[in-house]
C-alpha cells in the first residue's frame, strides 16, 4: 500500500462516480483545522479508502489498513462473478447437476441473501448471474458495444427466471440446483458485506474511529475528532446532490443507472441493473441511496429499489424495513422517506415526493404492513 491509487490501477466506471462522494468527504473534512488521515487503493475494481481522525498514526491503525486490504483482496478472489474464483468454480460444479458442498467463503453471502430475496419480493436476487452475462455486464469495460441478447433468449428468461431460490442446501451445506443453468452473482451485496466484515475486523483490533469507503459506499466507525463523519452523494450528472452525517455503525449505500451501461437502440442507455423477472434493464430511475446500520441490507436494497422503479418505492421500503431511503427518477423528482428527509443535507433543489408519516430512525420500529 505504499504507492498512490493513481499508480495502482485504472479504475472501473463504478469507481469514478463513487469518487465524488469520497472527494466531498475529503473537502468537508479539509474545512476543519486538521483533515483526517487517509489511505486509498483499489479493491473490487473500485477506489477503496480508509480515513482516520486527525492525529499521529497508531500501530493498530497501521496494521488495520494492511489487514483490511488483505481481507478485501481475499473476498474479491472468492466472490468474483466472472473471473476465476471460488464462486465461478461453485457455479460450474452446480451446472454439472451434482450435489456440491458449498465452500466456506460462499456460505455467508448465500445465508445473508436469502431473507433479503424474500423481503424484496425478488427484486434483489443473486441468482441472476446468467442474465447479467447474457447482457454482457460481466465486464469491467464500459460502455458495452456487443449486440444485446436476442428476443428469444429474453422471452425464455421471463418464462422461467433463474433465482437463488433454486438453490437447495441442507444443514451441512450440501447444495444442489433445481436448474443446471443457475449462476450466482453477489455483486449487488458484496460491497456491503465486505464493509461489514472489515468494520468487525477493525473493532476487534481496537480501532474505534474510521470511515470505510468501497466504491463510494461508506460505513462509519465512531467519529471524526468529535464530529460525525460526513459523506456526499453523486447526482449522476457530474455534481453532488447532497450528503449525510453518519453515526457510529451506519452505512450509506447507493446505486445508479449512469456508470455501467450499454447503448439502447433508441439512443438512450440500458443500465447494468436488471429486472430479475422480465430480464430487461431497469427503467425510470437515475439513482438510489439507502442509509442503514446494516450495510448488507442497505446495499441489496439500493439495487432492489433501482430495479423496481419509483412506482414500487413505497412498498419496498416498507417490506425491506428502510427508514432512510431516497430515489431520484429519470425526470429528476426525488422520492424519499421521512427519515431520509430528516437526515439528508441538500446541495440541489429538486422536486420531492415524500412518503407520509413522521420522521423516524433508519430502522423502523414497526413490522412491514
Amino acid at each position: 500500500m505504499g504507492r498512490t491509487a493513481r499508480q495502482r490501477l485504472r479504475l472501473s466506471p463504478r469507481a469514478r462516480p463513487g469518487l465524488i462522494g469520497l472527494l466531498l468527504a475529503a473537502l468537508l473534512a479539509a474545512c476543519a483545522a486538521e483533515p483526517p488521515r487517509q489511505e486509498r487503493w483499489v479493491a473490487f475494481g473500485s477506489l477503496a479508502a480508509v480515513q482516520f481522525p486527525p492525529g499521529a498514526e497508531t500501530a493498530a491503525e497501521r496494521k488495520a489498513l494492511a489487514d483490511v486490504a488483505g481481507l478485501w483482496a481475499a473476498l474479491e478472489r472468492d466472490w468474483h462473478a466472472w473471473q476465476p474464483s471460488t464462486l465461478t468454480r461453485f457455479n460450474a460444479a452446480l451446472a454439472g447437476g451434482a450435489t456440491v458442498t458449498a465452500p466456506e467463503a460462499l456460505r455467508l453471502p448465500i445465508a445473508r441473501s436469502r431473507p433479503l430475496l424474500a423481503e424484496s419480493a425478488g427484486w434483489f436476487d443473486p441468482g441472476i448471474g446468467r442474465l447479467v452475462a447474457l447482457w454482457g455486464f460481466h465486464t469491467s469495460d464500459y460502455p458495452i458495444t456487443s449486440p444485446p441478447p436476442d428476443a428469444a433468449a429474453l422471452a425464455a428468461w421471463a418464462a422461467r427466471p433463474d433465482s437463488l431460490a433454486d438453490l437447495d442446501c441442507d444443514a451441512g451445506w450440501r447444495c444442489r440446483s433445481r436448474t443446471p443453468q443457475l449462476q450466482l452473482d453477489f455483486n449487488a451485496m458484496a460491497e456491503g458485506l465486505a464493509l461489514e466484515l472489515a468494520a468487525a475486523q477493525l473493532r476487534a483490533q481496537g480501532v474505534r474511529h474510521a470511515l470505510l469507503d468501497l466504491g463510494g459506499d461508506m460505513l462509519a466507525l465512531g467519529e471524526r475528532a468529535g464530529r460525525p463523519w460526513r459523506v456526499g452523494l453523486d447526482d449522476g450528472r457530474g455534481g453532488v446532490l447532497g450528503g449525510v452525517e453518519l453515526r457510529d455503525g451506519e452505512a450509506f449505500m447507493s446505486s445508479g443507472s449512469y456508470a455501467k451501461w450499454r447503448p439502447a437502440p433508441e439512443g438512450g442507455r440500458w443500465p447494468h441493473v436488471l429486472d430479475p423477472r422480465s430480464g430487461q434493464p431497469a427503467r425510470g430511475t437515475r439513482l438510489v441511496a439507502v442509509l442503514h446500520p446494516d450495510p448488507v441490507r442497505a446495499d441489496a436494497a439500493a439495487t432492489a429499489l433501482l430495479a423496481a422503479g419509483p412506482e414500487r418505492f413505497a412498498g419496498l421500503v416498507d417490506s425491506l424495513r428502510l427508514g432512510c431511503a431516497l430515489l431520484v427518477d429519470e425526470a429528476g423528482t426525488v422520492w424519499l422517506t421521512p427519515g431520509m428527509a430528516a437526515r439528508f443535507q441538500w446541495q440541489q433543489a429538486l422536486p420531492q415526493r415524500r412518503l407520509p408519516g413522521a420522521a423516524a430512525g433508519c430502522v423502523p420500529d414497526h413490522p412491514p404492513t
